[in-house]
């Protein structure tokens, strides 16, 4: 089926949604000047009304997760879901692993005896999709997702049961990852091919639906056996996959002269979800960045209504999936 998207909320280097779109409005970018900090500063919105008690015990990792939620629902126009039919769907590589951490920290140095129970819980990877439960008030289906570079797939794909099955109205999918040092020690193909900016965290929230009018249009997936041909560049191809096989997806992109390199966002494992809300902005602008001269600057192009953006990644399967997004 294919999924509306009503809503986006991005919690990245490079700001929220509008400082995309403000980026995006540019004829030329130049990534030198975009910020380079690792880990994001966090401030929660206080129009949610959300316990500041609650936001006191949560911790950075689930703060991305709130804050990118809270910009999605705005975006979406539900502040309010007094009433409404709404599950979570919350996905991360490797979780809230600065808690992770200091959690076997306290274990080691003082045993199960004096374990922080903050640190304990803010350890588990559910942490994230329970505290916006509490937060927002919602009472619908949880799940959490951690599937190495197939936690978008997975992701959409469980979203897409629930919605053509009626258990929601709504869903607030939500993929990212919180810095650690570890990221600095990866290969990473694309890195490698640009070079231009570190690795950091981020995440992105979708609000999916299945009939309403969609905003950004609509995400169409699936799968394919091999990568197709490009014809008159009807088919803007962009590239997310974080490890070495990522070379031939990024060869191709670049022979269109049309990718999504790491140069807005640095890389971070779960960024594929941040390249897919680039393409849905990307086609309701009707505008795609494209790489075109050797100082690294990408000159913003206009691509027309009738093109279509899609992303690849190979799966844990050797599957190759695909994201089409549809202009609505």
């Amino acid at each position: 089926m294919n999924l509306s998207v009503i809503g986006l909320g991005l919690v990245s280097k490079i700001g929220a949604t509008e400082d995309l779109r403000a980026i995006l409005a540019q004829d030329q970018i130049d990534p030198k000047r975009l910020p380079s900090e690792h880990t994001l500063a966090i401030d929660i919105p206080d129009d949610f009304k959300i316990p500041p008690q609650l936001v006191r015990r949560m911790n950075h990792f689930a703060k991305i997760a709130l804050l990118s939620a809270c910009h999605a629902l705005r975006d979406a126009g539900l502040d309010d879901l007094a009433g409404k039919s709404v599950g979570i769907i919350q996905g991360s590589v490797y979780g809230p692993i600065i808690s992770g951490i200091q959690a076997f920290d306290d274990l080691i140095d003082f045993g199960d005896n004096q374990l922080s129970p903050t640190n304990f819980s803010g350890s588990v990877f559910n942490t994230s999709a329970t505290y916006l439960s509490l937060a927002f008030g919602i009472q619908g289906p949880v799940l959490t997702h951690t599937s190495g570079m197939d936690t978008l797939d997975n992701s959409l794909l469980a979203a897409s049961l629930w919605l053509e099955s009626k258990t929601v109205d709504y869903v607030i999918l939500g993929i990212g990852d919180e810095y650690t040092t570890y990221f600095d020690d990866g290969n990473s193909a694309t890195n490698r091919q640009t070079g231009l900016l570190p690795t950091c965290e981020g995440w992105t929230t979708f609000i999916l639906s299945k009939d309403e009018k969609a905003k950004y249009g609509k995400v169409e997936f699936g799968y394919l056996e091999n990568l197709p041909e490009t014809k008159n560049r009807k088919n803007i191809y962009s590239v997310w996959h974080e490890r070495i096989k990522a070379t031939e997806f990024f060869n191709h992109a670049q022979a269109n002269q049309a990718c999504f390199p790491v140069f807005l966002r640095g890389s971070y494992p779960s960024a594929a979800a941040f390249d897919l809300a680039l393409a849905l902005i990307c086609a309701s602008n009707e505008t795609f960045p494209v790489y075109y001269d050797s100082r690294g600057n990408y000159q913003v192009q206009s691509v027309g209504k009738n093109e279509l953006i899609s992303s690849f990644s190979t799966l844990e399967n050797g599957k190759i999936a695909y994201y089409k997004t549809i202009k609505d």
